[in-house]
């Protein structure tokens, strides 16, 4: 499936109605998040419900509604753009702004997933779990941040790391959820590394959706 075909049916934006379960993907520039979005599109169980002709980009709010085999309610997949990236770009005034016009009153659930590259400088303050978490809650209105978190730990495409630097990172990376939850946060990562298959994506929401409290497809 080409990438145009993949996204025929992608809607930029898509106001929240309150039957809705909304899955925020949050991470840093390079951390795979309109990747996994392509991927879990690909997945068979997965069908998108509005058909806008239009392309998702990186520095734009990319929301899609779709059906979930097995599940009544609309899920709404908002894939966000990465915030301190280095640029002009803000990220967070941006995300903001699409808050601010579509997700204006409570939903069913809501949960985030977090992506994080395992090849990330782990010196960089910028690209550390809880730089990110802030700004994604300042975009949200009050009470509106999602408590649910998942993060899911990514690799590059082509990127090759010895399995030294893997377990390090991913130690690293756990680390930094555990020091969220103890913010108060359900905040979790089971330190495996996503493939890359619609099958896996598909896991990792619904694994999310079970923390929000909604049955397993």
């Amino acid at each position: 499936m080409g990438l145009f075909s993949l996204f025929r049916g992608s809607k930029k934006t898509t106001a929240i109605l309150p039957t809705d379960i909304v899955v925020f993907i949050v991470g840093a520039s390079g951390s795979g998040k309109s990747r996994f979005m392509s991927i879990l599109l690909q997945n068979a169980n997965v069908h998108v419900q509005v058909s806008k002709g239009q392309k998702p980009g990186t520095t734009e709010v990319h929301a899609e509604r779709c059906r979930f085999d097995g599940m009544k309610d609309s899920i709404v997949i908002v894939d966000t753009p990465s915030f301190y990236t280095y640029d002009d770009q803000d990220g967070e005034m941006v995300v903001k702004k699409w808050m601010d016009s579509n997700y204006t009153r409570s939903c069913k659930a809501a949960g985030v997933l977090y992506m994080h590259n395992l090849a990330f400088n782990p010196d960089d303050a910028n690209l550390r779990v809880s730089r990110h978490l802030g700004a994604f809650r300042r975009t949200c209105r009050q009470n509106f941040m999602p408590t649910v978190i998942r993060v899911v730990p990514t690799l590059s495409h082509g990127a090759r790391l010895s399995e030294e630097r893997l377990r390090t990172s991913t130690a690293q990376l756990q680390r930094q959820a555990r020091t969220e939850g103890e913010r108060g946060l359900n905040i979790s990562s089971d330190g495996i590394l996503f493939d890359g298959q619609p099958e896996t994506a598909w896991d990792v929401v619904q694994g999310l959706l079970n923390a929000c409290g909604i049955p397993r497809a």
